[in-house]
C-alpha cells in the first residue's frame, strides 16, 4: 500500500506547472508564429517537449491520485487539465491544497495511533513491573456464565 507523501505533492506541482507553461508557450507563441508569420522553427521542439512533459505529468498525476485515493472521475479530470491552457495552473492549486489537507490528516491520525500504542506499551510495562515486584496485580476476568 502506498502512502501519500509531500514528495508526491511536489512532483505533481512541478509537472503541472511545467506542462501548463509549455502548453501556454505552444498555444500563444508557437501556433501564432506558425500561422501568421509562417515560421515553423519552434513548432517541433516545443511540441515535443510539451508532449514528453505531458506523458511524465500523466505518470506523476496518476501516482498522486492513487496515493490520495481520489475517485476515478476526479483522477480523469486531473489527468486532462494538462491539455487546456490556464486550467493546469488553476486546478494545480486546488489539487495541492486538497492533497496537503489529506496528508496533514493522515499524519495526525498516524501520530494519534503512535501515541496510543506508546501509552498501551507503557501501561503494560508498568503492570508487568508491579507484578514482578510482588504487588497485587489482579486481572479482571468475566464471571462464568451460570446455566438457568
Amino acid at each position: 500500500m502506498t502512502t501519500l507523501t509531500s514528495g508526491a505533492i511536489k512532483r505533481y506541482r512541478v509537472m503541472a506547472l511545467f506542462t501548463g507553461t509549455m502548453l501556454l508557450l505552444l498555444t500563444f507563441v508557437v501556433i501564432p508564429l506558425q500561422l501568421w508569420a509562417h515560421n515553423k522553427t519552434l513548432e517541433k521542439p516545443v511540441a515535443m517537449i510539451h508532449g514528453y512533459g505531458y506523458m511524465l505529468y500523466l505518470i506523476v498525476a496518476l501516482d498522486l491520485c492513487l496515493r490520495a485515493r481520489y475517485k476515478p472521475i476526479r483522477t480523469i479530470l486531473i489527468l486532462l487539465v494538462g491539455v487546456v491552457p490556464f486550467l493546469a495552473f488553476y486546478y494545480e492549486r486546488i489539487v495541492v491544497r486538497d492533497t496537503q489537507r489529506l496528508l496533514a490528516e493522515s499524519q495526525e491520525r498516524a501520530a494519534k495511533k503512535k501515541a496510543k500504542a506508546a501509552s498501551k506499551a507503557t501501561r503494560t510495562k508498568t503492570a508487568v513491573t508491579v507484578g514482578a515486584q510482588g504487588g497485587d496485580v489482579t486481572e479482571s476476568s468475566p464471571a462464568p456464565a451460570q446455566a438457568d
